[in-house]
């Protein structure tokens, strides 16, 4: 049992001293694109001052990123392609388009303006 424990620690502390190099805490590029809207993403109108909503979409490295970060996958995924994946939490959707491969991550993050909350914004 020791065996197992000391094991277990080793493959820990080399996992998260690995990580820790690779994290350096600097601030990276973004691509990133916006649109500020009343009603859903899907159909847009001019913000009001009862709703004014934020969705941004990220792309690129951060995308991945951001994918990694939350997952598990959603399941079903909203696209039918073999090696197609989703995945949310709360105002965060993202996708993985597998054709496109590296380059097929995608993200919304959706923002409350008027409440600072965070809210989903991209269904199916």
């Amino acid at each position: 049992m020791r065996k197992i424990t000391a094991l277990a620690f080793g493959a820990t502390t080399l996992f998260s001293i690995a990580y820790a190099a690779e994290w350096s805490g600097a601030w990276k590029p973004l691509h990133a694109t916006y649109t500020i809207y009343a009603g859903e993403l899907s159909e847009r109108e001019a913000p009001t001052a009862a709703m004014r909503t934020m969705t941004i979409a990220v792309e690129g490295l951060a995308a991945k990123e951001i994918f990694d970060s939350i997952g598990p996958d959603s399941h079903p995924s909203c696209s039918q392609e073999k090696g197609d994946r989703d995945r949310d939490k709360e105002g965060v959707q993202c996708t993985f388009n597998a054709k496109a491969g590296e380059k097929g991550y995608r993200c919304w993050i959706g923002i409350n303006l008027l409440t600072g909350a965070s809210i989903p914004t991209v269904s199916c």
